[in-house]
């Protein structure tokens, strides 16, 4: 058995690290800046790195994802470890060094790099970005650095996989077989042979675990995927119908190229993407297992392996693997309801209408015409709003708390600088996503609190129609901490400040025959009452239902950061031998999806990585 994890969550103000003072001119000889820079690096003195040097480390030297603060500490760590890890020199890839910049005018040099460690004879190709600033007395010096495995010589690449098959772009019409067929009671879309022992088992077949499996393929690791569900899409499919992604298209590829063709919408409606992920899996012949749900997973020290049970229409299996990967969603399993709104309360109000948690919220369409409410005002809730105006009702949003609003657009303008058709999702994830959180943290509020002072219509207007709006939220507290709350704004703001979208701050007390009453006394009739009020955000308790509470209450807790600024649970070592969760947003589950494969690919060749710790 392994030690509890046990991570301390941090508020990202209190975590160091902060923007340089300093501009790049234009006339910058980049050229010559970028090749003392690395000369610089391979020789480093303390004087060569900035007073606020930053490194971010993914893999590469570490074994984990480590955030370092302060020139000394940069300074100190990096020498040790480019000891220990028998570094090479750095090199420049020989792309343009590029300006990265604020809204505000702060500028830095951001320049490729490349290097290799070495460990126990296994030798990792890493790469990198220097990030140097002028600075006061005309020296340019190491602000930031960034590295990251890339893979390991000789074994393959994780975002290198040719496809299997020619198949659609995910509208059923496939030009080729699709290996799909009836085993163990689900479709299986097989690429090693009829076994039950692998490398490694990954559990769910969503966005993280399907980029964990296509990764696992491309290193040439024995897996399966199991997926409860009856087929690869089904986790978008079974959704609520007017469901659609609030970011872009090509922000949420699954690995291995552009996954939506051009034509398809900017903003993907449920269905298309539950389409696109069963092609995406057909088109790459990942071994995936459906209709299959797994019941429990125990550990066997002597053959250090896990044993998986798991049952399907056609009964159950056993299988064994080495490491075990839960991709089950990140506390997506378990509504929280309001007091109020338990089973037993609704039933004892005698409430004539229909109360849904938004899990199961499918349409409004037979309420037309009908009061509606929607407890709630994060995305979800504004999903739900808007589809209830659509379809004619009167809905109304209970509100609590102020709630921070994103405007769509600014969001895809921040996107679009990166992900977009002519730029690989890979590429464009290494560029924009190995950033120090809390790094692009203060990049992203700076121009989103900048907009926000520039152009304060749409928010006045929201609270003009009562809704409280927490005007200077902080994204990256939403996403990381909180894990939603937030609304990006992709029309509903609109309708609820031309009021035909009502909002009530008021508290519930509790149900009545005709609806809510509210603690002043007051009633609100509705028909239909839909609480998106989110779920139960500790994964720990899902992931016990199969791994057991023992296995489960040895892992750190998921959301959250830590005093570096990591996500806490996110993609690493779980506290136990082998086991790996591994969830997150669209993008989170594609990018982190490499760096679970290759922590698995040291381990299954002999050579398990060394997590740093200090």
């Amino acid at each position: 058995m392994g030690k509890p994890q046990r991570t301390a969550a941090v508020k990202f103000d209190d975590i160091p690290g902060k923007l340089p003072q300093g501009k790049v001119l234009e006339d910058t000889d980049r050229t010559n800046v970028a090749q003392t820079a690395v000369d610089r690096l391979n020789n480093l003195q303390l004087d060569d790195l900035h007073d606020d040097a930053i490194w971010r480390d993914l893999l590469s030297f570490t074994g984990t994802y480590r955030t370092f603060y302060s020139q000394k500490t940069v300074f100190a760590t990096l020498q040790k470890l480019s000891k220990e890890k028998q570094r090479s020199r750095f090199v420049l890839e020989g792309s343009e060094p590029r300006i990265g910049r604020t809204v505000d005018g702060t500028s830095w040099l951001d320049i490729d790099v490349l290097c290799s460690t070495s460990e126990d004879g296994l030798v990792g190709e890493c790469k990198g970005v220097v990030s140097v600033v002028l600075c006061e007395d005309g020296e340019w010096r190491v602000w930031m650095l960034r590295t990251w495995l890339e893979s390991f010589e000789g074994h393959g690449h994780p975002d290198v996989l040719e496809p299997a098959m020619a198949v659609s772009n995910g509208a059923g019409d496939e030009t080729a077989d699709t290996h799909t067929n009836g085993a163990s009671g689900g479709s299986a879309m097989r690429g090693h042979g009829p076994t039950t022992d692998y490398d490694v088992i990954v559990v769910g077949g969503g966005q993280a675990g399907l980029s964990t499996a296509g990764r696992l393929k491309a290193l040439g690791i024995r897996y399966i995927l199991l997926e409860r569900r009856p087929e690869i899409g089904d986790v978008w499919n079974t959704r609520y119908e007017s469901l659609r992604w609030h970011t872009s298209k090509h922000y949420g590829s699954l690995p291995f190229g552009h996954t939506y063709p051009e034509e398809d919408d900017y903003m993907l409606p449920a269905k298309r993407i539950g389409a696109c992920h069963r092609a995406w899996a057909e088109k790459f012949g990942i071994n995936v297992q459906t209709g299959t749900a797994v019941e429990s997973a125990s550990w066997d020290e002597s053959t250090a392996s896990w044993t998986v049970t798991a049952s399907s229409t056609t009964g159950k299996q056993t299988l064994t693997a080495r490491n075990l990967v839960l991709s089950i969603g990140v506390g997506h399993l378990t509504p929280v309801l309001p007091d109020w709104a338990t089973p037993s309360k609704v039933s004892a109000s005698n409430f004539h209408g229909t109360v849904l948690h938004g899990s199961q919220y499918k349409s409004c369409a037979p309420f037309a015409g009908k009061p509606g409410i929607v407890v709630g005002t994060a995305n979800t809730a504004h999903d739900v709003a808007e589809d209830m105006a659509n379809a004619g009702m009167q809905p109304t949003m209970i509100q609590r708390g102020s709630t921070f609003v994103f405007p769509a657009e600014w969001l895809h303008r921040a996107e679009d600088v990166h992900y977009h058709p002519s730029m690989d999702p890979a590429d464009a994830d290494k560029e924009s996503f190995t950033y120090p959180n809390k790094i692009m943290r203060e990049i992203i509020n700076r121009a989103v609190w900048t907009g926000i002072r520039r152009k304060p219509d749409r928010f006045d207007a929201l609270e003009r129609a009562g809704f409280k709006v927490d005007r200077f939220g902080d994204i990256y507290d939403n996403l990381y901490v909180r894990f939603g709350g937030h609304y990006v704004d992709i029309g509903a703001s609109a309708r609820i400040a031309k009021g035909e979208i009502k909002v009530n701050t008021k508290s519930v007390r509790g149900l009545t025959e005709t609806g809510l009453v509210f603690e002043d006394g007051s009633e609100l009739a509705a028909d239909l009452i839909v609480l998106c009020t989110g779920f139960d955000h500790d994964f720990r308790h899902d992931a016990a239902e199969i791994v057991g509470p023992d296995v489960a209450n040895q892992m750190d807790d998921f959301w959250c950061v830590d005093a570096e600024g990591e996500v806490r649970g996110h993609a690493k070592f779980a506290g136990h031998p082998n086991l790996y969760y591994h969830g997150g947003d669209i993008r989170m589950g594609r990018f982190f999806s490499r760096f679970v494969a290759l922590q698995i690919q040291a381990d299954v060749l002999g050579k398990p990585m060394q997590r740093y710790t200090d």
